[in-house]
């Protein structure tokens, strides 16, 4: 107790030595604590003199210029922004970010100021007349005959990603059985750029359900050229991918045998092919016919007559025997005269 009575005494006598500067403290804070309320005060009153004099508008998004362009100039994401305008000054016909992708390759008609809205009557060439400039540089748009399968049932859409199977019988050398059909990744990632006369995702199918006889896909001129002698030799089917996935598939070409783990059918070596040799002619009485004697033949005891390589045009006489006389079982080749 007698502590805090010292403390106390103390205090009041600094106090009373240094009243003017306690005061001014204390002033000071007062004042701070006053400034600070009144300008809270005042901002809420012009708030709500803002709020009654220019009452909430309601505000939408709309395309605009982000710098400054010419005419000719082509409407392009890099070139384009989105920006809040208060809903009573939009123009009707400004582009919204919503139908922008219509309008992505268009050309302005008219110069644009930077914050400009995009009007739709501002660009010449926008929605499917402009689909060549939606191509990029060193890329080919080409259009791929499809049904309602190899179409995934008509829920393709511009802009979708695909791969493309390949399914052809091969070639057999003659007098081989005819080869089972053998499946091939042909193409893979391929973008999707029109499906029919759709070139934009959602553009007129209006809910119902959509028919297309051929899609539109983006290719290397080289994969062009794979591409039309595949539709040519046979069948292609497409498969949708997600959007991000960019993982490559296998190549391995499958048939029905690797599908059912049987083992390839054996096929035999075609015989080799026989070169022609020189014509001989041989006389004689009655028809002629012309017939091939093989070397072998020609060599062996009582053969065709001397070999000729590879081998030898007869003409053999196949006329009518004398009268009284057996015919010949088989043709009997003549010595030439």
């Amino acid at each position: 107790m007698n502590a805090i009575l010292s403390r106390l005494r103390r205090f009041g006598g600094w106090s009373a030595r240094h009243r003017s500067a306690l005061l001014f403290a204390v002033a000071l804070l007062f004042g701070a604590l006053a400034v600070f309320g009144a300008r809270g005060y005042i901002a809420e009153r012009v708030e709500v003199e803002r709020a009654r004099l220019q009452p909430a508008r309601a505000m939408a998004e709309v395309v605009v210029a982000r710098r400054d362009l010419v005419r000719g100039d082509v409407v392009a994401p890099e070139n384009m922004a989105v920006r809040e305008v208060p809903l009573e000054y939009l123009p009707r016909s400004a582009v919204r970010p919503e139908r922008f992708d219509q309008f992505v390759g268009a050309r302005l008609d008219a110069p644009m100021r930077s914050g400009e809205p995009l009007v739709a009557g501002s660009v010449v060439g926008a929605d499917a007349s402009t689909f060549s400039s939606r191509i990029r540089q060193g890329i080919r748009a080409m259009s791929v005959l499809v049904d309602e399968v190899n179409s995934v049932s008509g829920m393709l859409q511009p802009g979708d990603r695909i791969d493309l199977l390949f399914s052809v019988r091969p070639p057999v050398a003659l007098g081989q059985p005819p080869a089972a059909e053998v499946t091939v990744t042909l193409m893979q990632d391929l973008a999707v750029l029109a499906t029919g006369r759709q070139v934009r995702a959602g553009a007129d199918d209006g809910g119902a359900a959509r028919h297309f006889t051929a899609i539109t896909v983006e290719v290397s001129p080289e994969q062009a050229q794979r591409l039309i002698v595949a539709q040519r030799s046979g069948k292609l089917t497409a498969m949708l991918r997600h959007p991000d996935d960019r993982r490559p598939m296998s190549e391995r070409a499958l048939d029905v045998n690797a599908l059912l783990g049987l083992p390839a059918p054996v096929r035999a070596a075609p015989e080799p092919a026989r070169e022609p040799g020189p014509d001989i002619i041989v006389g004689g009485r009655g028809a002629l016919v012309a017939t091939n004697v093989p070397v072998a033949a020609a060599n062996a005891p009582g053969g065709a007559g001397p070999a000729v390589d590879p081998r030898v045009w007869s003409l053999l006489r196949l006329g009518a025997p004398d009268a009284g006389a057996a015919p010949p079982s088989t043709p009997s080749p003549v010595s030439p005269r």
